[in-house]
C-alpha cells in the first residue's frame, strides 16, 4: 500500500513505463479515404443513361466498375422497360465478355490521337471555372442492327471537366458515321439506389451534338452543365450543330453504340 501522497506519483510512473505501440494513423487514413472512393463509385456505377430516340442511337454507362457489369445490366434492363413505355427501343444488353473490354484509361492528347480514326479536335469555350480537364479514351461497344450482333468498335475519346465546385461533366468526341442516323435530342436518365426490381421514373435532358471534320462531339445538359454553356462551347469551337431526331423520329440508325464514359 503506498500513502495517499504518494499514489499519484506512482500511477504516473507505472502509466509513463507502459510502451504503447503507435497509432496506425496512415492505415486510418488510407481506409476512410478508400472508404469515401468505394461510396462515390458505387453512386456512379448506379447511374446508367440511355440516350433516346426511335431507336437507340447510344448507350452511354457512365463510370462503371468492371465489377458491377452484371448490376449494371440488371439496372439496364429496367431502364429498357422504363424507356420502352415512353415509345423507345434499344438494342439489346451487350455481352458481360465484350464490356469487360471498354476499359478506360487517361491518356495525353497525343496518345489518344495516334490510336482513333478520326482528327481530335480539342473542345474550347469551356466555363471559366474549370480548373482540370483530363482526357480518357476507350474502346466502343458496335451494336449491328443488320446483323444483331455486338462487337468492340474503335476507341472514342472523353474530356472529363471538373469545375471549381467540384462538379464535372464530360464531353465525349468519336468519329462521325452517317450510319448511326442523326444523334438524339434527349438523353434519358434515372438516379436509383442498388435495387434492380421496379419500375424506374426516367429523367429527360437535352442531348446536343456537333461536328468539326470528322470528330462528333456530344454533351447532354446537367447539373453540372447548362444548355447554354454547350452552345457556348461548340460556337467556340466553330462546330455544326448536327440536326437531332425526336423520341418517336422515324429514322432507323443501323449501329447503337456503348460508351464507358468516366
Amino acid at each position: 500500500m503506498f500513502p495517499d501522497a504518494v499514489l499519484p506519483q506512482r500511477l504516473e510512473a507505472m502509466l509513463d513505463g507502459i510502451v504503447a505501440p503507435p497509432a496506425p494513423l496512415d492505415a486510418i487514413r488510407s481506409k476512410m479515404l478508400f472508404a469515401r472512393s468505394e461510396q462515390r463509385q458505387r453512386a456512379r456505377s448506379l447511374r446508367v443513361a440511355l440516350v433516346a430516340a426511335s431507336v437507340i442511337a447510344v448507350l452511354a454507362c457512365v463510370a462503371m466498375p468492371m465489377r458491377s457489369v452484371g448490376l449494371v445490366q440488371a439496372i439496364e434492363a429496367r431502364y429498357r422497360a422504363a424507356l420502352r413505355a415512353l415509345g423507345g427501343e434499344a438494342p439489346p444488353p451487350a455481352p458481360a465478355a465484350l464490356v469487360s473490354h471498354l476499359i478506360s484509361h487517361d491518356v495525353t492528347l497525343t496518345k489518344a490521337q495516334s490510336h482513333v480514326n478520326f482528327t481530335i479536335v480539342p473542345p474550347v469555350g469551356l466555363p471559366p471555372d474549370v480548373v482540370a480537364v483530363r482526357i480518357v479514351m476507350a474502346n466502343t461497344g458496335v451494336y449491328s442492327r443488320t446483323w444483331h450482333t455486338w462487337t468492340v468498335g474503335p476507341p472514342s475519346v472523353t474530356f472529363v471537366c471538373r469545375r471549381r465546385n467540384g462538379n464535372s461533366f464530360q464531353l465525349l468526341a468519336d468519329r462521325f458515321d452517317p450510319h448511326e442516323g442523326s444523334p438524339p435530342k434527349y438523353l434519358f436518365e434515372a438516379k436509383d439506389d442498388a435495387q434492380t426490381s421496379g419500375p424506374l421514373v426516367l429523367v429527360r435532358h437535352e442531348h446536343f451534338a456537333w461536328r468539326n471534320g470528322d470528330q462528333v462531339m456530344s454533351a447532354t445538359e446537367s447539373n453540372a452543365l447548362r444548355a447554354s454553356e454547350i452552345e457556348s462551347i461548340r460556337a467556340a469551337m466553330h462546330g455544326i450543330a448536327l440536326p437531332r431526331r425526336n423520341l418517336h423520329a422515324p429514322e432507323t440508325p443501323e449501329k447503337g453504340k456503348l460508351y464507358i464514359v468516366p
